[in-house]
Order: structure tokens, then sequence, then C-alpha cells
């Protein structure tokens, strides 16, 4: 009997010891919890989805590419082309081209004074942005540019030179404020007493940046002493100084990117000032432009030496959608010193290249309130292809070379 009972508490210590590892694990279920979540959430976006997580979405995505595509201007350009009058709010009416933001052209153009000579100035600062730029000649064998910037703004343009006669002309038709930096007594006479005379910005000496009390300045004045600008920055001190810079009627330019027909080959142009001043335009097929090349030294009769011109503010190409020389009478409003009068009102011959071809055309201003426009010899528009233009004013004498492999133009007035 006391076997039998020895026996049954042994069972029972076997039992009790047995159920004890039931009792142990109760801190277990707490880790699973913890646990459970990260397998899950490992599991899960195999089983259930094939999204790409979104730290990687904008490498992944392939919208760059549509971006690249949607970079070429004339892609969806329409058949029947824009102007020469109702452009719509978004295309800028001097280059055919949409842009970003209307708004931009909402003001007057902002056109301004930039050197050419000596040539230790170059290369210049902001040409690569402007939509037009009027090359003609100053005196002394030389030309500078008035260029016009609207549907662009360049924080960097100059150096900033001196006005001359023609730019009253270009100031009036299109209807710009202007930076220059003095002038002749005669032609700030001119300037001051004109209409436009609050729409005009001339020197200061005060050092860069430019600011909307003083839209000029003085880059490096210690070394170059350069007079600068920037466009929209000038643009502004206008509009605080309570001159009307709204949007204005800029209508007579036609544009189509179809290349027009019965054209000769022009992928080579050079015009020739003087000696001292010419420079060459040569068709890019890659670009679809016309990249400028400028006189690298003077002709003293070994031949012409050209360098390809940049901008200095981005380092890009100076080229051209289109260049058009303006065949336009030249006469001395003084000889001593040199004064030169461009009649750029009224109609003239002009030769247009572009696409790598050459056209002859016309040039037409009827009154002093409109744009340069282009024609055909029954006075509908020729048209442009989209984008920047630089218009070569020669005299009316000038001689024309049309052959292989470069035309050339030779100034002469009148």
């Amino acid at each position: 009997m006391k076997r039998l009972i020895w026996i049954l508490i042994l069972i029972l210590l076997l039992t009790a010891c047995a159920s004890e590892p039931t009792a142990t694990p109760t801190a277990e279920p707490e880790q699973q919890p913890a646990s459970l979540p990260t397998d899950t959430a490992t599991a899960e976006p195999t089983a259930t989805s094939t999204l790409v997580p979104p730290t990687s979405t904008p490498t992944d995505t392939p919208e760059p590419t549509a971006t690249e595509v949607n970079l070429d201007p004339l892609a969806n350009y329409p058949v029947e082309g824009y102007g020469p009058a109702n452009f719509p709010a978004n295309i800028n009416p001097l280059t055919g081209l949409a842009v970003d933001d209307p708004a931009i052209l909402d003001r007057r153009p902002v056109a301004v004074k930039i050197s050419n000579y000596p040539r230790d100035i170059r290369p210049q600062w902001g040409l690569s942005l402007a939509d037009l730029v009027f090359e003609y000649y100053h005196e002394g064998g030389l030309t500078r540019f008035h260029a016009i910037f609207y549907g662009n703004n360049a924080s960097e343009v100059g150096p900033i030179r001196s006005a001359r006669l023609p730019d009253d002309l270009l100031i009036q038709a299109y209807k710009s404020v202007f930076a220059f930096g003095s002038a002749d007594y005669r032609v700030r006479s001119m300037l001051f007493n004109a209409e436009y005379a609050n729409r005009l910005a001339s020197v200061s000496d005060k050092p860069c940046p430019p600011d909307i009390d003083y839209p000029t300045c003085r880059i490096d004045p210690n070394q170059w002493n350069h007079l600068m600008t920037d466009t929209s920055i000038l643009s502004q001190h206008f509009t605080a100084q309570g001159v009307p810079n709204g949007r204005q009627n800029l209508d007579g330019m036609r544009f189509d990117k179809a290349v027009p027909p019965d054209g000769e080959t022009g992928d080579s142009l050079i015009v020739r000032y003087s000696a001292d001043d010419y420079h060459k335009w040569v068709y890019d097929a890659a670009t679809g432009k016309y990249q400028r090349y400028y006189d690298a030294a003077y002709d003293s009769g070994a031949g012409e030496t050209f360098e390809l011109l940049t901008d200095r503010s981005n380092d890009q190409i100076v080229a051209a959608d289109n260049v058009v020389v303006l065949f336009v009478p030249h006469s001395f409003y003084s000889r001593e010193p040199e004064m030169i009068l461009i009649d750029l009102i009224g109609y003239g011959k002009a030769t247009l290249f572009r696409d790598g071809q050459a056209y002859d055309a016309n040039w037409a201003r009827p009154n002093a309130g409109e744009i340069v426009s282009i024609t055909f010899d029954d006075g509908s528009r020729f048209p442009l292809k989209p984008g920047n233009t630089w218009f070569e004013i020669v005299g009316q004498s000038s001689l024309t070379q049309q052959g292989s492999p470069d035309w050339r133009v030779q100034f002469q007035t009148p």
C-alpha cells in the first residue's frame, strides 16, 4: 500500500513538472506581435502589389523622356503658323514661340545698346537670350548692337555703350524701354526730348548687382568697369517709376516652321563693314541655327580670321534662327565727328537666311510706330523661322556676292 502511495505521489510530481513549460512561454506572445507586422509588411507588397517605392518614382518614371521631346518648340507648331497679327496670349510676336508664362509678355520690350569693339570686350553678356538684334554701322568702320529682350530675361547684359541716331527709330518701332551709356550731345538731346524720354536708362556708377533704383551698374570697377544691366530689373525699374509698362502692339512678323520654296543654298554669309569689322554666319544643320563667328584680327590683306562667338553669361554659342540683311539708305548727319543717319522707315530690299536657304525679300516699315516686317513683292508677309532673328543693316548700295561657299555683303553708304 505504501508503495502504491509513493507511485501516486511520483505521478503527481511529474504531471506538475510537465505543466510548467506551458506557463513559462507566457512572455513570448508579447514578442510575437512585435515581429509579425514586419514579416507581414515584407511579404504583402510582393504578393499584392508591383508599385515602385515612392522614393524611386522620380528616377524610374518615363516623364523625363516626354519632357525632352517637348523641349522642341516646333514639335506641335500649327501648320498655318502665327502672325502677322492676332497672336495668342502665350505666343511671343517677336519670335513666334510660346513662352512658359504669358505674364512675361505683359510689358514693353527691353532694349539694350551693346558694344562690339574693342575686341577685348568679347564675348559679350546676354546676346544669346535676345529675341532680336540689330547690328548697324556706328562710325570709324565699326558696328554696335541694339538688342531687344521680350520673351526671355537675361540677368547679365553688356557691355552697354552709347546710343546713336538709329536707336531712336528702333525705340519707336518696338515701343521699348532702353538702356544705354551716354551719347553725343545732339543724340542725347534728341532722346531726352522724345515722347519716350521717361523710358530711358543711362549711365550709373553703382557697383553691380543692379537694383530697381539703379538698373544699370558697373561690373568689376577696378578693371573692366563695364556698364551692365539685368533685363528683368530694368523692366521693374520703369514700372516703379510709374511708366506705363503693359503689353504693346508688336504685330508685323509672320512665322512658319515649313521651309519656303524657291530658296537658294545659303549656309554661309559674310558681312564685311570694313577691314576691321567683319563677321560670318554659318548654318549648323544639327541645331537649325546660324552660328556667329567674329573677326579675330584686323584684315591687313592677309585674309579674314574668324572665331566662334559665345555668350559670357552662359557659355552658349551665339546663334540665330533667321539672319536678315536689310538694305537701307544711309547718309551723313555729321562728318566730323562721323554720325550716320539710317532711314529705316518706308520700304527696301532684304535677303533672308533661314534653314540653310537664302531668299530675296523686302523690308517694310510704313510709319514710325510699326516694327520691321519682311515681305514678298506683293506686300504679304514672308515667313520667318520661329525663333530669334539678327538684322544686319547695311547701306542701300552695298554689294552682294553670291558664290561658293559663302554669300558676301560688302557694306557701302548710302
